[in-house]
């Protein structure tokens, strides 16, 4: 028979790790989906490049190009009032998938 003993050493870990080399991260940032669509659309145009040749550039699928670039369909006056709202939000204004429903109108 093993003789067990009857307490085994605990250690007690108190105080906060820090980390004096790490990076903060920065804040993320949201596109306006009618300006990225814009932006894509543009660049379709520009380099002569098929929405299959586009999205491999930008490492989506053919689909995800085909959604982005369905907003520009939406009226001239709904897409200049999300235009108006600017680029680069701190947090999501408007949504791609809220949007979609106003591009079929």
């Amino acid at each position: 028979m093993t003789k067990r003993t009857l307490f085994s050493p605990i250690i007690f870990l108190t105080g906060i790790v820090k980390y004096p080399n790490r990076r903060k991260t920065s804040r993320k940032m949201y596109r306006n989906p009618v300006m990225y669509a814009q932006e894509l659309h543009e660049e379709l145009l520009n380099n002569n490049l098929t929405r299959k040749q586009l999205a491999k550039r930008h490492g989506v699928s053919p689909a995800r190009i085909t959604q982005w670039l369905s907003l520009l369909k939406m009226s001239g006056e709904k897409k200049l009032e999300i235009e108006g709202m600017g680029d680069y939000w701190s947090r999501q204004l408007v949504t791609e998938r809220q949007l979609r429903g106003l591009s079929k109108v």
